[in-house]
């Protein structure tokens, strides 16, 4: 009988808090009448929030066209759209205030997942971080290409919050998500990547920030706002093997020495900085599995940057 009793009181219990877990989740939705999140077993962070702003260069691949800098962030309130709620996306050019800019689209949440409206479009899925190894993501039109998950992991900022990551590949190249941001080189480049067999990243991410704290700024910058080209030739570098383990080889349209190399992580950290390129070749130390941005330096003052895929 002690046992039946203790069973029962055991399960009442579990009731409880099973109510309790409801009633919070009610409340939570009451006191936010427009909600960008369901109620579910794993909170994820917000990428669609006023709360969160990227600054971006913002370019198109035409010539003549003058590039910005650029501030994005999502409206503060929601607009009904059918029948859910999104949040616009607006820019503005003033790096302190408005005014604000709207181009026409709006994004919600629903658990992890961030969808698209825009005017006489279906909605579209643009992030989906239920995503795991094995896992791909088809292109949102017939041109792009397929994106098939090679890495998952674990994120941490200077706010000390753990973010998830995702690291893809695809016939266009490696690229990475993390949670509450998105894709870490272009702003929503996932909307064109890989689009009409360009791979042009239109809003080139400077840095990102939430509440008002700076998490991520973009290597090779000194600052959110100051000049990263400063009249800089770029050149086209290819990274191979891709992945790579011990030896890396860089490839260029011509035969140029490499005089210098740095390697960052996704999240901007510089992890490899060597003058050793012998016929551009450089050995690599040991670091951590995952995906590093790479920049070499040559004799005339041009560089390059490329992506390449570090594993064990």
């Amino acid at each position: 009988m002690q046992n039946i009793s203790n069973t029962i009181k055991t399960a009442a219990m579990k009731f409880q808090l099973l109510v309790c877990s409801i009633l919070f989740c009610l409340q939570q939705t009451k006191l936010h009448a427009r909600p960008d999140h369901l109620c579910s077993d794993t909170i994820f962070q917000p990428f669609v929030s006023s709360q969160n702003e990227w600054i971006v260069d913002w370019s198109l691949p035409s010539p003549g066209w003058p590039g910005q800098i650029r501030r994005y962030t999502f409206s503060a309130d929601s607009t009904l759209k059918g029948a859910k709620y999104y949040r616009e996306l607006i820019y503005s050019k003033d790096m302190n205030s408005g005014p604000w800019v709207s181009e026409g689209q709006y994004y919600r949440e629903e658990n992890g997942r961030t969808y698209k409206w825009k005017q006489n479009f279906q909605e579209q899925l643009i992030y989906d971080f239920h995503l795991n190894v094995g896992d791909s993501m088809p292109g949102l039109y017939p041109d792009q290409a397929t994106r098939y998950v090679v890495q998952t992991g674990t994120e941490t900022f200077s706010d000390g919050i753990p973010r998830k990551s995702i690291t893809f590949n695809s016939n266009c190249g490696l690229f990475f998500w993390v949670e509450g941001i998105g894709e870490m080189e272009g702003l929503l480049y996932t909307e064109a990547f890989c689009s009409l067999g360009e791979d042009a990243i239109k809003l080139h991410i400077r840095c990102f920030s939430t509440n008002g704290q700076l998490l991520y700024i973009r290597p090779g910058l000194s600052s959110c706002y100051a000049s990263s080209t400063n009249n800089v030739t770029i050149r086209p570098v290819k990274a191979y093997p891709n992945p790579v383990s011990d030896f890396l080889t860089l490839e260029l349209d011509q035969n140029e020495p490499v005089q210098h190399l740095t390697l960052y992580n996704a999240l901007g950290a510089l992890m490899l900085s060597t003058g050793n390129c012998e016929n551009n070749r450089v050995a690599l130390p040991a670091l951590a599995p995952g995906l590093y941005i790479g920049n070499a330096r040559f004799s005339d003052g041009s560089e390059g940057w490329f992506r390449v895929m570090i594993e064990l």
